[in-house]
């Protein structure tokens, strides 16, 4: 008879077969194709996290200011608006993630064109005009991969793999 009165259950009857954990089957075995599908996604997110890290300071860069803490506070937007992406091309929502894809691109084509305005000596005018653009298609970036997939997911939410037995 079980005592329910311990801390924790024990039932002195059956102690080589529930409490002895060389009984317990092992856990099935994860080959490491099946950790890299599966975590694909949120790795690929990290890439265009990063990615969307890297422009933020690069357009960061071209302001003469004494507040550098701006990208760094809003470091958790470019995680989520990366993560986001990297879910819906995992997804193959490639039509959910197009808007977000574009102006990614068009946040490093301002990005690109700010380091050659500055190698060039341009005018601070120029500079400020394209750093200004890049943040700008950055952060509807974000909001478009945000969107996308809360739509996404709303419509057709991922569902969990079948167990195996």
């Amino acid at each position: 008879m079980a005592n329910f009165s311990l801390p924790a259950p024990f039932e002195p009857e059956k102690t080589a077969y529930i409490h002895d954990r060389t009984t317990r089957p092992a856990r099935p075995a994860t080959s490491n194709n099946d950790l890299v599908r599966r975590f694909a996604g949120f790795g690929l997110g990290l890439v265009f996290a990063a990615f969307m890290l890297a422009i933020a300071f690069q357009v960061r860069a071209g302001w003469e200011n004494h507040r550098e803490w701006v990208v760094a506070m809003s470091g958790p937007f470019y995680a989520l608006g990366g993560i986001a992406i990297g879910h819906l091309l995992f997804r193959k929502r490639l039509e959910a993630a197009a808007p977000a894809l574009l102006f990614l691109f068009l946040a490093a084509l301002f990005a690109g064109f700010d380091i050659a305005a500055d190698a060039n000596d341009a005018s601070m005018t120029a500079r400020d005009v394209l750093s200004i653009l890049g943040g700008v298609a950055l952060g509807i970036s974000i909001a478009c991969a945000v969107f996308a997939v809360t739509w996404v997911e709303l419509r057709n939410p991922t569902k969990a793999p079948p167990p195996q037995m």
